[in-house]
């Protein structure tokens, strides 16, 4: 595993040090989290893109969605329920702090947010500018 991290870290440096402008890029993806809670699943129709995450125990006090170039991060900790002074026997559902972070393409807006049984959705869309949006032309 340790010669895959050194062979990707080498890979890197030779990107870097033969290329100029990718620098923002780079500094973009790297703000990008991929911890592993919580689960999450992304779906697409033919308009929209939905994030979809697992956030049973929060409440929309305790999560805050935001947009900064082009991150999606969304954060959120439980709120102390009036059982937590009860001793867990199993603890199976999560309670803790979170930060989970994604990457936007560069036309990607964010709707809105949504929290319904547990299930945070987050809608997005591409929208493009009319300098990138297909013409068509009329045959005379």
């Amino acid at each position: 595993m340790n010669s895959l991290i050194n062979k990707n870290d080498q890979i890197i440096r030779d990107f870097f040090s033969n290329s100029i402008g990718f620098d923002r890029l780079f500094n973009h993806l790297s703000k990008v989290d991929n911890q592993p809670f919580p689960p999450y699943n992304i779906s697409q129709d033919d308009k929209h893109t939905y994030v979809e995450m697992a956030l049973a125990g929060y409440s929309r006090e305790n999560i805050n969605v935001v947009v900064e170039d082009r991150v999606l991060t969304v954060e959120g900790s439980s709120s102390k329920s009036p059982l937590s002074e009860r001793q867990d026997i199993h603890k199976g559902i999560a309670s803790r702090r979170f930060k989970r972070s994604f990457s936007l393409g560069e036309h990607v807006e964010v709707n809105s947010a949504e929290l319904k049984d547990g299930l945070l959705t987050v809608i997005m869309e591409e929208v493009l500018p009319p300098e990138k949006q297909p013409k068509v032309i009329d045959i005379q």
